[in-house]
């Protein structure tokens, strides 16, 4: 019984060193990572169909329309992004990425870029991530052959019903 405790006792002291050491490993790299990871000072922000300022922050997309992300006071670095739907029914892409990529910021840490053009099965809300920076915007559905239909019968119908009485 002796032996099984001392054993037990190494074995925890074993683990919460290695812990420790992990613990600390983890530290450095995501303090090594560009902008010290997610302490970046950076600022992101959508705009449609061309570059813009902060006040040109556009968060409604039609279909067809582009997704424009813009940035400035990045530290210098190789980033990853992505957009996301939005899951729990707020988007026609729950939890899906739609599009991702890297994109390099320069020394003037600003940037710029064409990151989507919004298709017709998108809806709903979609998140944009740059380096945990964050950016929603909404796409309004597009209203198709069928549902014009759709409402052109119900109109039809509610006209017969109300003139029967």
């Amino acid at each position: 019984m002796k032996k099984f405790l001392i054993l037990a006792f190494l074995v925890v002291i074993v683990s919460s060193l290695i812990v420790a050491v992990s613990a600390e490993d983890i530290s450095v790299t995501i303090s090594s990572a560009p902008g010290g990871g997610g302490g970046n000072p950076g600022s992101i922000w959508t705009t449609r169909d061309d570059c813009g300022d902060e006040q040109q922050n556009v968060n409604q997309y039609d279909i067809g329309e582009k997704v424009w992300i813009n940035g400035r006071n990045f530290n210098e670095g190789d980033y990853e992004w992505a957009i996301t739907g939005q899951p729990g029914g707020a988007s026609c892409d729950p939890n899906i990425v739609v599009v991702n990529g890297t994109r390099t910021v320069d020394s003037s840490g600003s940037f710029c870029f064409n990151a989507y053009t919004v298709l017709s099965g998108d809806c709903g809300e979609y998140k944009v991530d740059f380096n945990n920076k964050h950016d929603n915007y909404n796409v309004i559905p597009e209203f198709g052959l069928f549902v014009g239909m759709i409402t052109i019968l119900s109109a039809v119908g509610v006209f017969f019903v109300i003139r029967k009485k």
